[in-house]
């Protein structure tokens, strides 16, 4: 009766009603999960941002380069410069289509102003020292061509026409080599934005990519290891219910409990209402303390039962099920084995972290672990794998003569699946902390030798190399804050207040007006390559305090427009960009470490409900088609039953065990060849080691044929079916042997007269050596071993 509950309990756990809810199919990642993407609309929604900084910090210079009132041409430039404003919010949409108009359309935008630009400013030469409006804008061009161009050749062709334009609307209005160097410099810098996309992209497809296979590589593992789980929750409720309603009723037992357990497993093979479906994340472990009741009660009067301590620990349902059947399948063993007098308790205790430990233990006749058959599937499949398979650990102590003492545990850790790898975790090292740390120092360096040499040779201010002497004594704490990514507050605040003091004595002595935006560069440049260091130790409020004091002393030192007409406020647009740029790929990235989670979860969902589905229901419905008439007709008898009907049992016992241990070297042609012996009254033991597991569907079913016309014309009473270890080269080994009759009724010692011993090689592909050197084992060898020789009598 005890095993049929059992039974009832695990196929129950699949539909509770409240407790589950229905899966979702699971397909591939969307493509807004997709990091190509997401790094896309974050370099667009960055660019539109700097854009429109850029585009307001032309306007003063637009102003004053182009004839007063407003002519026809000037309403036109408003109009451009107005369209690439607007249209760059487009950018911020998640479809590509309008992403790409909103970035096409300030390049569109700029060469209408490059075009009519020539005809509508006065044509004196540019004030020295001063950045041309069109310039600080071809930057917008420039990244956003690069941004909506994916073909980087494509781009960077665009972009050469558009500094090529560049250079001829100011045609005239500089010296040559001024001219010469701004159309370099700005294809140079054309090139990097091209270069920088291109690399950022190929990082994200390769991340992507990785991903994917990421996901492939954990979906087989979820649904190897889910059906490897099903696999031994099937077998342990087939033996808890089917085998044993059989073997009752194959023995010598009362009738009223032949059929109370025949139906109870007739109930299991026979339900088709169950649905694979989701199973809650946790559950209190006295939910399937509940469900088992109905077969604890009857062992309560044997043993001392005492789980109240871990009804409320929290853990999956399906460790609780095989927890609370494992602890079943322990009593049970006790009861039948330890001997009615025995002293039997099953106790528990929590465990730290949330934890349990149930331990069934009696003072009885005991037994040897180390001698219990792996045929005997009572122990090993529903304790051992059953609880191994749940990520919970079960242990037996006994000794003939000194009891037996059975200990589960189950930790919170325990079988959940770890991902070593986080999803676009290499997109953030386009440039390594060590590399980019390393370039920041050198323009600090390059910077404070350039203030140096300007001081000594030119200027005779030597406030500037003061500051520069301050600038070298913080580098070596910002370089290393910088590469390991951390910094202390102490020593944050102290390089904030000696960058504070560089900026205060930096231009002491020094006339505003004899610098331009490439000469007060080293200075600004230096001190923002500082900053851009502390942000990337971790640290955000003092940076943006030495960017703010940068500010205010440029803006008390130059006048009121100086931070514009010295570049200080471009320089900062920029690195602001930077900055936003790094944090919307932080946010992509963190978006698609949630999104791959999500999908790991279902996959684990779904493996489970697919294991469900192809693995328990493909075996109870083989389970229902050989036995459910036999147990109907127990059921019908009401337990009295003939000898023949005996046998049937003993029969489908055996062949529902060759299930549970020999799974892999089953087909129609062999179970046909192995009933035919058992029903000439033969032993037959058939057992799989897993040396099938890697053999094509195709292949596996001819060598299995092969194996049914091998045990065809056998006539011994006892035989052996078997496959090979995986690492030998032998595929299947049959071995066919019959008593020495004479001998054994003398009383003597003799070995089985083998009739068959049959070794069928493991399939090799053409090309490739066999395993294990194809020897065969001797005939006084274990199945299994590897002597060189074959005896094939058949009798």
């Amino acid at each position: 009766m005890s095993a049929g509950v059992v039974g009832r309990t695990s196929a129950r756990s699949l539909a509770a009603p409240g407790d589950v809810r229905e899966a979702p199919r699971v397909g591939p990642p969307a493509d807004d999960d997709s990091l190509r993407l997401g790094t896309e609309r974050s370099m667009a929604a960055t660019l539109a941002v700097a854009a429109s900084l850029l585009v307001l910090l032309a306007l003063p210079d637009f102003t004053a380069d182009h004839l007063p009132g407003m002519t026809p041409l000037v309403v036109v430039s408003l109009f451009l410069g107005g369209s690439m404003l607007a249209a760059l919010p487009l950018a911020l949409l998640r479809r590509p289509g309008p992403v790409r108009a909103g970035l096409w359309i300030p390049v569109a935008a700029y060469v209408g102003l490059l075009v009519i630009e020539p005809f509508q400013t006065h044509r004196e030469p540019v004030d020295e020292g001063t950045i041309p409006w069109l310039v600080g804008l071809s930057l917008v061009a420039f990244a956003c061509t690069a941004v909506a161009e994916v073909d980087p050749v494509r781009a960077g062709i665009i972009c050469g026409g558009i500094d090529a334009a560049l250079a001829a609307a100011y045609w005239g209005r500089f010296p040559f080599v001024d001219n010469l160097l701004e159309f370099i410099g700005l294809g140079l810098l054309a090139a990097a934005l091209v270069t920088g996309v291109k690399a950022l992209r190929a990082r994200a497809d390769r991340a992507d990519a990785a991903e994917h296979r990421a996901q492939l590589l954990f979906e087989s593992q979820q649904r190897h290891e889910a059906t490897e789980v099903e696999r031994v929750r099937t077998d342990a409720l087939l033996h808890d219910t089917v085998l044993s309603a059989l073997l009752t009723a194959g023995g010598d037992h009362a009738p009223e409990r032949t059929a109370a357990v025949a139906r109870s497993a007739l109930d299991i093979v026979s339900d088709e209402s169950h649905r694979a479906t989701l199973q809650p994340t946790t559950a209190p472990f006295g939910d399937a303390l509940s469900a088992a009741e109905p077969e604890l009660a009857p062992l309560r009067g044997a043993a001392r039962v005492d789980l109240a301590a871990v009804r409320d620990v929290l853990l999956p349902p399906a460790a609780a099920e095989a927890l609370v059947s494992a602890t079943l399948q322990a009593l049970t063993n006790s009861v039948r084995h330890a001997g009615a007098s025995a002293d039997r308790a099953v106790t528990a205790m929590r465990l730290e972290g949330g934890g349990l430990r149930i331990a069934v233990s009696d003072d009885g006749a005991g037994f040897a672990p180390e001698r219990v058959s792996p045929e005997r599937l009572g122990v090993r499949v529903s304790i051992l794998e059953r609880v191994r398979l749940v990520g919970g650990t079960a242990s037996i102590r006994s000794a003939p003569g000194r009891g037996t003492a059975v200990v589960l545990e189950w930790h919170p850790t325990s079988g959940t699946p770890t991902v070593t790898r986080r999803p676009g975790e290499g997109l953030l090292n386009l440039i390594p902390r060590r590399l980019l740390s390393r370039a920041l120092g050198v323009v600090i360096v390059v910077a404070v030798l350039i203030a140096t040499v300007d001081a000594v040779l030119v200027t005779h201010a030597f406030g500037s190399v003061v500051a520069s002497l301050l600038g070298l004594l913080i580098l070596p704490a910002l370089v290393r804050g910088a590469r390991r990514g951390w910094m202390s507050s102490r020593t944050a605040w102290g390089t904030t207040a000696v960058s504070c003091l560089l900026c205060a004595v930096a231009t002491i002595g020094l006339d505003p007006a004899t610098f331009d935006y490439v000469s007060i560069a080293r200075y600004t440049c230096g001190v923002l390559a500082g900053a851009v260091m502390g942000w990337m130790a971790g640290r955000k409020g003092p940076p943006a305090v030495a960017v703010a004091v940068l500010v205010a002393q440029i803006t008390l030192w130059a006048g009121p427009t100086g931070a514009i007409r010295l570049g200080l406020a471009g320089e900062i647009v920029v690195v602001v960009a930077a900055l936003l740029m790094h944090h919307a790929i932080r946010q992509v990235t963190s978006a698609a470490r949630v999104a791959a989670g999500r999908h790991r979860e279902l996959t684990i969902a779904q493996a489970e409900l697919d294991a469900v589905h192809h693995e328990r229901h493909r075996r109870l419905q083989h389970a229902h088609r050989t036995v459910a008439p036999t147990l109907r007709h127990v059921v019908d008898a009401r337990g009295h039953l003939d000898e023949a009907t005996r046998a049937e049992c003993r029969v489908l016992e055996q062949a529902l065990r060759d299930e549970i241990r020999g799974r892999g070297l089953l087909n129609d042609a062999v179970r046909a060849s192995v009933e035919a012996l058992r029903r000439r009254g033969s032993l037959v033991q058939v057992l799989d080691d897993g040396g099938l597991d890697d053999i094509a569907p195709e292949t596996l079913d001819a060598l299995l044929d092969d194996v049914a016309s091998r045990l065809e014309p056998v006539r011994s009473s006892r035989v052996v079916v078997r496959s090979g270890h995986p690492e030998s080269g032998t595929a299947v080994t049959i071995v066919a042997s019959t008593p020495d009759e004479t001998a054994a009724a003398l009383g003597l010692d003799a070995d089985d007269e083998v009739d068959l011993w049959a070794t069928i090689p493991h399939p090799v592909p053409a090309g490739v050596a066999p395993r294990g050197g194809g020897r065969r084992p001797h005939p006084s060898a274990p199945v299994g071993s590897t002597s060189p020789a074959i005896v094939t009598n058949h009798r």
